[in-house]
């Protein structure tokens, strides 16, 4: 999964380090980092768990250490559409419903945002 990611996006992507990865039976977790081209950070937490249900935390911050998106599915925001699905936007209080909910869908993102940044 990461090195496909890795090839597609090796435009933005600086490194990737996998700091765990374990795996039973049909289920795992995950905890890895990858640094862009403009040294922001995206600390990756995932896990599926044997009955199938899946919890994940995605966190976008600056080279300087502040958010800049972090998506989860914590299911803390029961009035968001997206529900459990959401993201903080910039400040851990603003949340938003969020339409990313894998790491695939968080690079496009963040390949858009990193993308139009550079291209200015």
């Amino acid at each position: 999964m990461l090195y496909n990611l890795h090839r597609e996006y090796k435009h933005i992507i600086k490194d990737i380090q996998i700091l765990k990865f374990r795996t039973l039976l049909n289920s795992y977790e995950l905890l890895a980092e990858i640094i862009f081209i403009d040294d922001s950070i995206l600390y990756i937490k995932e896990y599926l768990f044997l009955n199938g249900k899946r919890k994940y935390s995605y966190h976008w911050q600056s080279k300087d250490g502040n958010l800049i998106t972090r998506w989860d599915n914590a299911p803390h925001w029961p009035d968001i559409l997206t529900f459990p699905h959401h993201k903080h936007i910039k400040d851990v209080s603003q949340i938003e419903a969020s339409k990313e909910k894998n790491l695939k869908d968080v690079l496009k993102y963040i390949d858009e945002f990193i993308g139009s940044s550079t291209n200015d």
